[in-house]
């Protein structure tokens, strides 16, 4: 994985306060916090996964490109930890004003699964101080 010049800047900014926010989904993004996307999509065989950093918006993102969501959202928080120090926090959170069915496909295990991502999360982190937090909120 790599990271483009402002989303190593996004990510160290965050490494002078307490664990980082990391916000999955169209919640709001706490002072401090940083929004995560991640887009399925063909990298092509033995390319890298890198993240784009945007500060453009309602919240600083940080953007991805993957074949395969969970273990993405996996390897930024490891990389976010690694480079700041500090354990992040995930917060997988979806407005309740939105439709039903755009909640469904967000969520839908085929997709995204939290209990897989902390499960992913477990195997490459025995430690559970060191461990990313991973937060289900359908708020």
């Amino acid at each position: 994985m790599t990271l483009d010049p402002t989303a190593a800047w996004l990510i160290d900014r965050t490494a002078g306060g307490p664990s980082p926010s990391i916000v999955l989904g169209d919640g709001p993004v706490p002072p401090g916090g940083l929004r995560l996307h991640v887009t399925p999509g063909s990298l092509g065989a033995g390319r890298p996964l890198v993240v784009r950093g945007n500060t453009t918006g309602t919240a600083p993102t940080l953007r991805v490109l993957a074949p395969d969501l969970v273990p993405a959202v996996a390897a930024v928080l490891l990389v976010i930890r690694d480079r700041t120090g500090r354990v992040p926090r995930l917060s997988c959170a979806w407005p309740s004003h939105r439709a039903l069915s755009e909640v469904v496909s967000l969520i839908d295990p085929a997709v995204f699964s939290v209990p897989r991502l902390r499960s992913l999360l477990r195997r490459a982190e025995p430690s559970a101080a060191r461990r990313p937090l991973v937060m289900a909120d359908l708020a």
